[in-house]
């Protein structure tokens, strides 16, 4: 007998076919969000279906308006091996490129999953950069120097100034959320958004750090500094945990430091610093 196979859209009725696909994904967090996912338009969630079951699972949500990001990719394992999650990819790449307004496409993913990886190749997402996402754990354990605190900048004016300094080209690849790097454009760059973040200059005002409140799981200080030196510049991590403190406080719930670190950066982290890393990721993508 000919399997029979189909590719659609998810909606709610597919809840519990979606939650007896066997992954290996203990309390999967796509389960948990099902529901909000197929009714925000942002998002979409597609599956591959064999005789009614569905063996491969993956989607899309939309940043910045312009902005496609591939995720949320699932397998069942008992259909490992048969192309499934290559051809259910390239679905939604194609549906992708039928939506207005949207010119870039990509992914995010570990540079140890290595069947991501060889899907993405087949797709022709090329790789853009690599980036260790990094959360500091012991913020209240590194010695502080108020007096060397970089300088805030708030007119709408300077931050824009900064940014056309610093993300005035597509090679620039800036990250947007955690998780979320994009290769810059004007979109990413509202005036809403350039209000909502924290933007400091050092006294030498040749460097520029960038700080936004963000909440994945838990609240972050989501830092943004696009050179290699950081933990070489005085002031910018006094700066930063300053910034930390205050969205801490204004939230009373576990925050944490989110900073993406190059390799270079990596190799410099001083020993006082408390990282927690998970795999590197590597950002894949294309204008379209």
């Amino acid at each position: 007998m000919i399997d029979t196979i189909k590719i659609r859209q998810l909606n709610i009725d597919d809840e519990s076919n979606l939650a007896s696909m066997d992954t290996g994904i203990e309390d999967d967090y796509v389960v948990r969000i099902f529901q909000r996912l197929i009714e925000h338009q942002e998002h979409a969630l597609y599956g591959l279906f064999i005789d009614e079951q569905i063996v491969a699972v993956a989607g899309y949500s939309v940043f910045a308006e312009q902005y496609a990001m591939l995720g949320r990719w699932r397998s069942d394992r008992r259909y490992y091996g048969k192309g499934h999650a290559t051809r259910l990819i390239q679905h939604t790449i194609d549906e992708v490129e039928k939506l207005p307004g949207i010119h870039w496409v990509g992914a995010n993913t570990q540079v140890n999953n290595h069947p991501a990886l060889r899907v993405l190749e087949k797709v022709q997402l090329p790789p853009l950069k690599k980036l260790h996402a990094s959360t500091l754990m012991n913020p209240d354990d590194i010695a502080r120097n108020p007096e060397a605190k970089w300088t805030q900048v708030k007119t709408l004016k300077e931050k824009r100034a900064w940014i056309k300094h610093v993300a005035g080209d597509q090679s620039t690849i800036f990250p947007y959320e955690c998780y979320y790097p994009f290769p810059s454009s004007d979109t990413l760059f509202t005036d809403e958004k350039l209000e909502e973040w924290y933007f400091f200059e050092n006294s030498s005002r040749n460097r520029v750090l960038i700080v936004s409140e963000d909440q994945k799981k838990y609240h972050y200080a989501h830092a943004v500094y696009l050179w290699d030196d950081s933990f070489e510049q005085p002031g910018l991590w006094d700066t930063l945990l300053d910034v930390y403190d205050h969205i801490r406080k204004k939230n009373d719930e576990e925050t944490y430091v989110w900073i993406d670190l190059t390799d270079e950066e990596k190799s410099n982290i001083p020993t006082n610093f408390d990282f927690h890393f998970q795999d590197a990721w590597i950002l894949h993508g294309k204008w379209l």
